[in-house]
């Protein structure tokens, strides 16, 4: 959150210079709706917006000179009275645009005091008055913002994904470019980021590289120059997977960029990340060097974090160097900054939970009054409603009583005979079922792995007769032909390797298939955990494929509570299926003329006791011919070598064992729909 703060136009009296010559309505404007002329002021300017407040006109010039005024002083009492004088005109002239102005300072000020839950609903009072107002760049802001706190000060990684779905599908949508922090950038770009950053943080390293790379692939300029953080971004993902040689280049790559976008705190976020590096590298002099750029930086904007990573690196690294007063010295700064974070998140925790409670009270308030305002609609519908029918179903059953007991009767006789008969035919057929399914597995096994050892032994026994004439016959074979028969070992040698690597994935996918979860089911909302996977899958296909767009749906039933699955493996099912749907929809586009418009729907539903999620995808659909044989281990519709047919297999035991069913519909050459259903417990 704190790198967000730091882009806020009023950044206090040091980022302040002249403004001259503008008439005092003019001024007011720019001030409040150009960011550029927000972040250039001084104390005339200040002076001249107060004479303006001080006329007391009680019009909107009046509130905007309000909301400046609440957003550039330093003293935190005058700007909490400068913001509530603002609101209070505001709501007076019913100018919902002004009142947003002047909550929007109090965000920043509340988090700068410390006082989260506060700084939190001035977020949510933004949020509800651009909504009414239909202004997606400041929804967008407010979603970025919130995204940022959920994640950095919260750890609520699930809510923080929320605000940045939502804000990235509203900035598609309305091609936003107008944040508040970076006015004239794509804010696209900003979430796919900002969501990286939180993957990074949930340790899902290939989901954030998913948003990474489509990240930079926007190609996005800031200030004329390539955007440094998503830069950074990859650098941390590869340290964290061990790559530090990349790391480091991609660390160096990222320094000149944030020079040149004047971001110098950034400067400060990469020299801790090489100084990690060379940590973890063990070269202490280049560890010590970058630490000590931190570590003395007197930058105000400097995150403590960073700066706890940097002090922790410099005593390892005196340590490595037998310098013990030096590591001494850092370690005691470790633990003091340590202890202070501590407490700061301490206070932050008891914050958080009487927020918590304050929007839960809320939330129950809102549904009490909208089921009593049911309940007062319907009652006299419903009472008449109840009065017919239960007349209806006494004559009804008076009617069917005699009938009833007669059939009765015969049913009995009837269960009780094709009960014995069941019974006796249970244990033969339960057996009978496990060996052909045994045999079936053993083999599909057996023919998937046959194929690609074949290629295996065929190829070398090639390369190894080729191995021979080159041995007896190079003193009579030319240049160009010895060269030939090289290339065709070479050639060789990368079949081998294809064809191993897919006897590898086989038998990978082979041991998930069999793998017993040790997971425990958590409460998940169902809801968010499809669009979380509809996006991952989207961008995952994009980071591959470019050219590929698709219309992407979504139909979720709010009425939906939270059910106990394990998330991880439901996860994936949703995951497979979406795979599937957009590897069909993709098919269809690159045979199909350009009129054709790839669309993958997601949507859920509470049925009765269970839920349903439906996937759907307007491909090529199924044949009949094979629609039933789907969920069979190896069957698969892909060409050889893009697929190992245990996807759905895996997906259905996965269902199965959380006591559900999947299932398939399609209509051929026109669409697919696949159907999980879910028990309610």
């Amino acid at each position: 959150m704190g790198w967000l703060r730091n882009y806020y136009p009023a950044l206090g009296e040091s980022k302040k210079q002249n403004l001259t010559g503008v008439k005092n309505k003019i001024l007011i404007l720019l001030l409040l709706f150009c960011p550029g002329f927000l972040m250039a002021q001084n104390r005339n300017t200040q002076d001249s917006v107060k004479a303006i407040m001080n006329r007391h006109a009680g019009d909107t010039n009046e509130v905007k000179a309000l909301a400046y005024l609440a957003a550039n002083t330093s003293q935190f009492d005058s700007a909490l009275d400068y913001s509530q004088q603002g609101q209070a005109l505001a709501r007076k002239l019913h100018d919902k645009k002004g009142e947003a102005n002047c909550i929007y300072p109090l965000s920043t000020l509340y988090y700068d005091n410390n006082d989260l839950s506060r700084s939190i609903q001035a977020d949510l009072d933004c949020l509800r008055l651009y909504e009414e107002l239909g202004d997606f760049d400041g929804l967008c802001t407010i979603y970025l913002i919130l995204q940022g706190v959920y994640r950095d000060d919260i750890q609520d990684y699930r809510k923080s994904l929320d605000y940045a779905f939502a804000g990235e599908k509203i900035a598609e949508d309305k091609k936003v470019k107008n944040i508040f922090f970076f006015p004239g950038q794509s804010a696209v770009s900003l979430f796919l980021e900002e969501t990286a950053a939180t993957y990074i943080q949930m340790n899902k390293l290939d989901s954030a590289l998913i948003f990474i790379k489509n990240t930079m692939a926007q190609n996005e300029l800031f200030k004329g120059s390539k955007w440094n953080f998503p830069v950074y971004l990859l650098g941390l993902i590869q340290y964290k997977q061990g790559n530090y040689k990349q790391a480091l280049q991609t660390y160096r790559s990222a320094v000149p960029l944030a020079i040149q976008n004047e971001i110098y705190h950034d400067t400060l976020q990469i020299y801790t990340g090489m100084s990690s590096v060379f940590t973890r590298t063990g070269q202490s002099d280049s560890a010590i060097y970058y630490g000590q750029m931190v570590a003395q930086s007197t930058n105000p904007q400097l995150e403590r974090n960073n700066l706890l990573e940097a002090l922790s690196n410099l005593a390892e690294a005196y340590k490595a160097k037998g310098e013990k007063d030096s590591a001494i010295k850092y370690i005691e700064l470790t633990h003091s900054l340590k202890d202070s974070l501590f407490n700061r998140a301490k206070d932050r925790e008891v914050q958080n939970i009487t927020f918590t409670q304050s929007l839960k009270e809320q939330e129950i308030l809102s549904e009490q009054l909208k089921f009593k305002s049911k309940v007062q609609l319907y009652t006299l519908l419903a009472g008449l409603f109840v009065l017919l029918l239960i007349a209806g179903i006494l004559w009804r059953n008076n009617k069917h009583k005699q009938k009833a007991n007669v059939l009765l009767q015969e049913q009995k006789q009837k269960v009780e005979t094709t009960l014995k008969e069941l019974r006796s035919t249970q244990s033969q057929l339960i057996q009978s079922e496990k060996m052909a399914s045994l045999g079936e597995l053993t083999a599909g096994i057996a023919h998937e792995i046959q194929n690609p050892l074949n290629f295996v032994n065929n190829f070398s026994e090639v390369n190894n007769e080729l191995i021979e004439e080159l041995k007896n016959q190079k003193s009579k074979l030319k240049n160009e032909e010895q060269d030939e028969i090289l290339d065709n070992i070479f050639q060789n040698n990368e079949k081998i390797s294809y064809h191993g690597k897919r006897a590898d994935a086989i038998v990978k996918g082979m041991l998930q298939h069999s793998r017993s979860s040790t997971s425990v089911k958590e409460s998940t909302d169902i809801n968010a955990l499809a669009e979380e996977y509809l996006r991952l899958a989207y961008h995952g296909l994009r980071a591959k494929d470019k050219t590929f767009n698709a219309t992407l749906q979504t139909d979720f039933d709010n009425s939906i509570e939270r059910v106990n699955i394990i998330p991880q493996e439901m996860g994936r099912v949703i995951l497979n299926l979406l795979t599937n749907a957009f590897y069909a929809v993709n098919e269809k586009r690159k045979l199909s003329p350009g009129n054709y418009q790839p669309i993958v729907k997601v949507s859920t539903k509470k049925l009765n006791d269970k839920i349903e999620i439906r996937v759907e995808d307007n491909g090529n659909g199924i044949s009949k011919k094979i629609i039933d044989k789907i969920f069979q281990p190896f069957f698969t519709t892909k060409p050889p070598g893009k697929g190992t047919g245990l996807g759905l297999s895996l997906s259905y035991d996965i269902v199965k064992s959380h006591g559900g069913e999947i299932k398939a519909e399609s209509k051929e050459n026109e669409s697919s729909v696949f159907i999980v259903e879910l028990p309610i417990k």
